[in-house]
């Protein structure tokens, strides 16, 4: 082994501040945008957020500057080809243009119908678990000191409901008689829902049947005394030994059947998730109208105080100087990259609202195969800036609420020799599965069998897998009691 130098040329994209800073705008949500222009608007004094009385005319756009710092035309700075958008601070031109092509492209004027207005979403959430349970102990506890250990017990179940500690360890962390603790846990699962607070699968149902307005003592000896059994269905077994006719077990184990075994898994487990729209495509006679959702974001200009004070730039020391520079700059790309943000946003809804019209006029079947390459083509922009104005992106559209990335899907094949999306094919399939009998649930084969019927060439693997991606059980666990 040696040492040696070596030559060696390659091409390297090397991306300037400036140019991350506008694909980061690209990216966000309408939300995260608008947070970050609160925040710079907060940090930046050469930002302003404009007035609705101001004229047009003094305002300072990212495309028109005409009242850049300078005394003369002569007199050109950095800060004056940052403005422009020149070549800002090693800002690579070409790099520009490779992500963002058609930077002269204007959005289509038009005014939106009164009548239509964008859906408005509230970030809201429900209450947690603890909170809902905490709200109810206030209410019963009898002592300071049982809502004290009620709220230690509270705090150590999991996301099912369930308390996972065992009482002495609770006693010896709270400091108090085991006693004490198991009186205020009797407390706890009296709260609602039923069953919380229980320490495994067979007490939570033991506390739901024992909460019953009508008592059945059969369901609650077969859960205490033959739950094993119950979950291989084994009704004979069971019925020979608890001495009663099989019916009265079946009509026990529909009892059963009806409660839920994990009583904090399905409520106040996960906040409620709202979103805006960032693009809202409307149908007007027989056109497709894209509109990029501005509402709630504020109009930007450039202060007129703070660049009446950089035209005195030789009064001023070089530290101002240059820290109004460099917010002048900060100020003026920002605009561009919002601005860069809404064209792009809109190419891309357009080009994905013409590939995808019969979607749109006839539903979900219809969606065709598409990838962020195709769209990159179609518009000449790297492919890395369509996942990135793709991504957490909303559109409301005539037919509901879908993300962007919605609308993209590979392909699946057809016996005719055509191409449909893998999203549709999971629609029918999804379909099919809530359509079937419930005691004679559809084989993935069977699926197959169907969905070949209907023109869908696909192996059995992967209907399983997609049922998988659904959330959707197998045959053999959706198959009911009759």
């Amino acid at each position: 082994m040696g040492a040696k130098l070596e030559l060696r040329a390659e091409q390297k994209l090397i991306l300037s501040p400036m140019l991350q800073h506008a694909l980061k705008v690209l990216q966000l949500p309408a939300m995260e945008l608008n947070s970050l222009i609160r925040e710079e608007l907060a940090e930046n004094p050469m930002l302003e957020e404009k007035e609705s009385a101001e004229s047009a005319g003094e305002e300072v756009s990212p495309e028109t500057e005409t009242d850049l710092p300078g005394s003369s035309p002569e007199q050109t700075s950095e800060v004056q080809a940052d403005a422009e958008g020149l070549t800002p601070d090693g800002f690579d031109s070409e790099a520009w243009e490779q992500y963002f092509s058609d930077d002269d492209y204007a959005l289509p004027k038009f005014e939106r119908e009164p009548s239509r207005e964008v859906t408005e979403l509230q970030v809201t959430r429900p209450p947690t678990l603890e909170e809902h349970l905490l709200w109810q102990l206030r209410l019963v506890a009898s002592s300071e000191e049982e809502f004290r250990l009620g709220e230690w017990i509270i705090g150590n179940l999991d996301e099912r409901g369930f308390l996972t500690v065992p009482l002495p360890e609770i006693a010896a962390q709270a400091q108090a008689s085991e006693e004490s603790v198991a009186e205020a846990l009797a407390t706890v699962q009296g709260l609602e829902p039923t069953g919380i607070g229980a320490r495994d699968v067979v007490e939570s149902l033991l506390l739901q049947l024992r909460n019953l307005t009508e008592r059945n003592p059969l369901a609650e000896r077969i859960v205490e005394k033959h739950f094993e059994d119950m979950e291989k269905r084994q009704f004979e077994r069971i019925s020979r030994a608890e001495k009663v006719p099989r019916e009265e077990v079946l009509a026990a184990f529909q009892v059963i059947t009806g409660l839920d075994p994990f009583p904090g898994r399905h409520q106040f487990t996960e906040a409620v998730e709202y979103v805006v729209p960032d693009v809202i495509v409307e149908k007007h006679d027989d056109q497709y109208l894209i509109l990029v959702n501005d509402d709630g974001l504020p109009e930007l200009k450039v202060s007129r105080t703070y660049r009446q004070l950089l035209r005195q730039r030789k009064e001023l020391g070089a530290e101002t100087r240059k820290y109004l520079e460099e917010k002048l700059q900060r100020a003026v790309w920002l605009m561009r990259s919002i601005e860069q943000r809404r064209k792009t946003l809109y190419r891309v809804t357009e080009t994905i609202v013409d590939v995808q019209r019969e979607f749109f006029e006839k539903g979900v079947e219809y969606l065709k195969p598409l990838t962020l390459r195709e769209i990159a083509n179609r518009l000449n922009l790297h492919e890395s800036t369509i996942s990135r104005v793709t991504s957490n992106k909303y559109a409301q559209t005539p037919r509901g609420v879908f993300e962007l990335k919605y609308f993209f899907s590979h392909q699946v094949m057809t016996t005719g020799g055509g191409q449909i999306s893998a999203t549709a094919v999971k629609a029918v399939l999804a379909d099919l599965i809530a359509q079937e009998d419930s005691r004679r649930p559809l084989s993935d084969q069977r699926l197959t069998e169907l969905l070949l019927q209907r023109g869908f060439q696909i192996a059995r693997r992967t209907v399983a897998k997609y049922r998988e991606e659904l959330n959707l059980l197998p045959a053999s666990q959706r198959r009911r009691l009759a």
